[in-house]
């Protein structure tokens, strides 16, 4: 079984709370108010603990936590991640558990990017114990010494408060995971005591004070019997109205908890609703652009459809949230993106038309509204492209990466979820036309502006599309882009993703038998693609193609060998 998708790159403010608030309660609100300091947030956006932040920012919150109180501290802050106020990031466990058991397996269902946490898998669970682990990076500092696995030992051990039990018992060992560039923490957490055992345990001793008194009292045999069995009839009875007593305040301990968590779930998602209220159809931004239509919606923002009040123009406005602006990674991508598109102008890159900050300090983007379906929505839709359906996509991808590239960035993170069919307008009549736009550069390396992102100590991309040098976060160039454009179109010629990794890619199986799916649609393409999408593909940087312009050489050769012309719709190539 493949190792679960490591999560990198956000979790969720309740962890800084969480040390925020330990520290206020033992040290003082100024020693707080220090540790708040260096990690660059404030109270405001602490205050919403779903809110997310960068995993590097968490990180840095604990490596000063610890260099200051110890790293035993890590483990009495258990109190303050079941705080009151820090129970809104627990809604999410808590819905649908009736016991710790089932608390622990929704672990499991958390993750990526419907709820930027670690991901976690369950190895093993009980009533009163769970295994279970999470794969992180082996050149993370914080995670080879155990400093993050301590503070998710913490926090699994909290699990059982929210059910009114003490905390639990965790233990910690790490293994190296199915790559050399990860391990795998596993966790195992025990709580709680047997029932059986506390009835067994209270019979008994019923049993021998019975027994005890009898000999003192009347030492003859049948008195003695006697007195024992009624000694364990009371031990039974005692025991069991011990157990409903326990069960019931338990239970009612924990349907306190979970309205608190509940209603603090509630009032987080209230308090969002009105701090995006200023936000809405028909609100004016920067003094010249009416929002229209909001087109989707993240933890980070909002992308609206919008009207250019000075000339009535239809654009695309990004509006990053004024307390994401406090994650630095997110207002660097936003940056980085409007920069990016500013260099590259082409017909086939998405057109900035202008970035900046409102008074609230929040930061837009305004680009050029596109009508149409991304390449992967594409794919889903109709599962391949024919040769001719793709041959224009791929030379305007090119074309778009010749502009990209001689600006002086690498895109980084291309993909068909990045790559747009935008439908133009102004065809003819009866025609259908489509033009290629390449978007989201917000992880783009971008030459004279590389600061946090690339520093960040983690692959920037995304698996599958990635080459083999940004997979090991090493230094990249232009031709890493041509490698994702080569998975890009064995993805469009088999209706298949390309593996997660590139040394699948590229491993053959000893036994033909055992050939994957991914092997066999690879050996069944077509000749002259194939090779075109070996090399763009190969392992080796130097032994791909030099530039966009000569893969897109290559493919005006392949299309001219096999009689190749664009199908309809009509694709513009740029």
């Amino acid at each position: 079984m493949a190792a679960p998708q490591q999560q990198i790159g956000n979790t969720t403010a309740s962890r800084i709370k969480a040390l925020l608030f330990h520290v206020e309660a033992h040290h003082g609100r100024a020693q707080a108010d220090a540790l708040l300091l260096s990690t660059t947030l404030d109270r405001d956006y602490l205050d919403d603990e779903t809110r997310p932040i960068s995993h590097q920012l968490w990180a840095k919150g604990l490596e000063i936590f610890a260099s200051r109180w110890g790293r035993a501290e890590l483990d009495r802050i258990v109190p303050s991640l079941v705080h009151p106020e820090n129970l809104g990031v627990w809604s999410r466990v808590l819905r649908g558990a009736d016991t710790p058991e089932d608390a622990y397996r929704q672990l499991e269902q958390l993750g990526g990017e419907d709820a930027p946490t670690d991901r976690w898998k369950t190895v093993s669970s009980s009533p009163t114990t769970w295994v279970g682990q999470v794969v992180v990076r082996a050149d993370e500092p914080l995670e080879t010494d155990g400093l993050c696995a301590r503070a998710r030992a913490s926090e699994l051990s909290s699990i059982p408060i929210l059910f009114g039990l003490p905390r639990a018992r965790v233990t910690v060992e790490t293994l190296p995971g199915q790559r050399a560039d990860l391990l795998e923490q596993r966790f195992v957490v025990r709580w709680g005591r047997s029932p059986a055992a506390a009835y067994l345990l209270r019979t008994t001793l019923g049993t021998c004070l019975g027994l005890g008194g009898a000999i003192v009292l009347d030492s003859r045999p049948l008195v003695t019997l006697f007195s024992a069995a009624v000694g364990a009839l009371l031990g039974s009875a005692a025991a069991a109205i011990g157990e409903l007593l326990r069960r019931s305040r338990t239970q009612a301990a924990a349907q306190r908890i979970r309205l608190q968590a509940l209603e603090r779930s509630l009032a987080l998602r209230e308090r969002r609703d009105r701090s995006s209220s200023g936000f809405f159809e028909g609100s004016v931004i920067a003094g010249q652009y009416r929002l229209t239509l909001k087109l989707g919606a993240g933890a980070s923002g909002t992308i609206w459809e919008a009207v250019r009040l000075s000339d009535g123009q239809t654009v695309a406005l990004k509006l990053l949230r004024t307390a994401v602006a406090h994650d630095t990674v997110a207002a660097d991508r936003l940056r980085r993106e409007a920069a990016a598109l500013g260099l590259a102008w082409h017909p086939n890159v998405v057109e900035v038309y202008e970035d900046g900050h409102l008074a609230d300090g929040t930061s837009y983007l305004v680009m050029e509204r596109l009508f149409g379906e991304s390449l992967a929505e594409r794919l889903q839709r109709v599962g391949t492209l024919t040769p001719e359906e793709l041959l224009p996509v791929a030379l305007q991808v090119c074309a778009a990466l010749g502009a990209v590239h001689a600006a002086g960035i690498v895109h980084r993170d291309l993909k068909p979820s990045n790559i747009f069919l935008s439908r133009i307008d102004d065809a003819s009549p009866g025609e259908a036309v489509e033009r290629i736009k390449l978007l989201d550069f917000g992880i783009a390396r971008v030459e004279w502006a590389e600061t946090r992102l690339t520093n960040a100590g983690a692959p920037l991309g995304t698996p599958g599309y990635m080459s083999p040098e940004q997979e090991q976060g090493l230094e990249i160039d232009a031709r890493s882009d041509l490698f994702a454009l080569g998975s890009i179109l064995f993805e469009c010629l088999t209706g298949r993703p390309p593996p997660l990794t590139s040394m699948e890619f590229r491993s053959a199986p000893d036994d033909p038998k055992s050939e994957s799916a991914i092997h066999v649609a690879f050996r069944e393409m077509p000749d002259d693609w194939r090779h075109l999408i070996e090399k763009a593909t190969d392992p080796l940087p130097r032994n791909r193609y030099m530039d966009s312009r000569a893969v897109a050489e290559a493919l005006h050769d392949l299309a001219e060998r096999n009689h190749i012309h664009p199908s309809m719709p009509r694709t513009l190539v740029g």
